[in-house]
C-alpha cells in the first residue's frame, strides 16, 4: 500500500461515513502525513505493516469498521505508528 492510497482510503472514508468530523479528521491526518515527519513515520508504517494496512482498508471497505478500528490501534501501538499519531496529536493541537 503506498501513500496514496492511504490518502485515498482516508478521502473514501469520510466521504462514505457522510461524517463531517471524519472528514475533519481526515484532513488532519492528510496534513500531518504531509508533514517531513509525518512522512517519515508514514513511510516506516508502509515498510512494516503494509498487510495490515490493506487489511484495515478491505475492512473498512466492507463496512467491519470496529475490525478496522482495532486494526488501526494495533498499527498505533508500533513505534512508527506512535510517532504517526503523536504528530497528529500536535497537529491537532492535543
Amino acid at each position: 500500500m503506498q501513500q496514496r492510497d492511504m490518502e485515498e482510503l482516508m478521502r473514501r472514508i469520510s466521504r462514505e461515513t457522510g461524517n463531517p468530523d471524519a472528514a475533519k479528521a481526515a484532513g488532519r491526518m492528510r496534513d500531518a502525513l504531509n508533514t517531513p515527519e509525518g512522512q517519515k513515520a508514514a513511510q516506516k508504517i508502509l515498510e512494516g505493516h503494509s498487510s495490515s494496512l490493506e487489511n484495515v482498508a478491505r475492512m473498512a471497505q466492507s463496512g467491519n469498521l470496529e475490525g478496522a478500528k482495532k486494526s488501526v490501534q494495533e498499527l498505533l501501538r508500533t513505534p512508527e505508528g506512535a510517532r504517526l499519531a503523536a504528530q497528529i496529536a500536535k497537529m491537532m493541537g492535543r
